[in-house]
């Protein structure tokens, strides 16, 4: 309990000295910007801008191979405080518990579900990636670059394919340097292209799919959709949900149900995204429906009466939760 409350004290110190650092590309674990904000920006950028090519990349088990030599070394650039950065490298050698029960002392990484560690990933990444992108990767491009980062997730946007192809071999390089590497099979460039609207040219990023296509209007937009894989993984986490409440009181599950799907739809409900919010909906109604009848051996309900149950406890519908901003 001790050693949580010094880690959140110590958690606010670091915040209050690299807030003002973090370049604004940087989204993940910072008190006032978040994952939808980086959606919206995203978004907003790529339209504006004349961006042909996209490079999707994805870091190989980052937080297990942070190296602590160069977080120690990171901290003593902004702070100079030797107790505070012996403290900070006490948690990196901190053992961990293995599954054979032994205590194991980790040279690379950091804790495993410690408060401070989101942070300490940020500000690792922010030497690692960030400022090395803004002040060496940008001005040495032909035509215009940005990157987005979340956490550990990131993509990259350039107008011409041979600054992403030769950022592409730079970054591995970079990432080397500092214990990292990217996964292979989840890493790639891709024509993103307003000229060049394929339906296999997207990316995802933060859960959602991004693909250009035509307004009602016929503007060129793009589109966002809940990305596959996430959906088939809340359905997954739904079904477990069902399983372990079912038994509750009605009152209960719907109660429950209502704050599950106000949570889904306040990060999965931007703009263009609502026929993805139908479809969750639709199969969490069906899963829970399923589950409900397993209450008992007789099957406690018809599709009839559970629907005047959804409605009596006045189920959360699918709704769009993003504020419209005109880009």
């Amino acid at each position: 309990m001790g050693d949580k409350l010094i880690q959140k004290a110590v958690a606010r110190i670091l915040n209050a000295i690299y807030e003002q650092d973090f370049l604004i590309c940087s989204y993940g674990y910072r008190p006032t910007i978040g994952a939808k904000d980086a959606v919206r920006e995203i978004t907003t950028t790529l339209i504006k801008g004349r961006y042909g090519y996209i490079l999707d990349a994805d870091l190989q088990g980052f937080f297990d191979h942070i190296n602590h030599q160069w977080l120690l070394k990171m901290l003593e650039e902004r702070i100079d405080d030797k107790p505070f950065i012996n403290l900070i490298a006490k948690w990196l050698k901190a053992g961990v518990l293995s599954t054979e029960g032994k205590i194991l002392h980790p040279v690379t990484g950091t804790p495993q579900g410690g408060i401070v560690s989101p942070l300490l990933a940020n500000i690792y990444l922010h030497y690692a990636l960030d400022l090395w992108f803004e002040k060496k990767v940008k001005p040495n491009c032909k035509g215009e670059a940005y990157l987005c980062r979340y956490a550990d997730d990131f993509i990259c946007a350039f107008r011409f394919k041979d600054d992403a192809e030769e950022f592409y071999k730079a970054l591995i390089k970079r990432l080397e340097k500092f214990g990292l590497s990217l996964a292979p099979d989840k890493t790639r460039i891709i024509k993103f292209s307003r000229f060049e609207k394929d339906v296999n040219n997207y990316f995802e990023f933060l859960g959602f799919e991004f693909r250009w296509g035509i307004s009602r209007k016929g503007k060129d937009i793009i589109k966002r959709r809940t990305s596959r894989k996430k959906l088939l993984a809340s359905l997954e986490k739904f079904v477990l949900w069902c399983r372990k409440c079912r038994n509750f009181r009605l009152r209960k599950i719907f109660k429950l149900l209502n704050a599950k799907l106000r949570g889904y739809y306040n990060y999965y409900g931007i703009i263009g995204n609502f026929a993805s919010l139908q479809k969750f909906f639709f199969q969490a109604m069906r899963i829970l429906y399923k589950w409900l009848n397993r209450r008992s051996q007789k099957r406690s309900f018809c599709y009839n009466i559970f629907n005047q149950i959804t409605e009596f406890y006045k189920i959360e519908k699918p709704r769009i939760t993003e504020i419209y901003q005109p880009v």
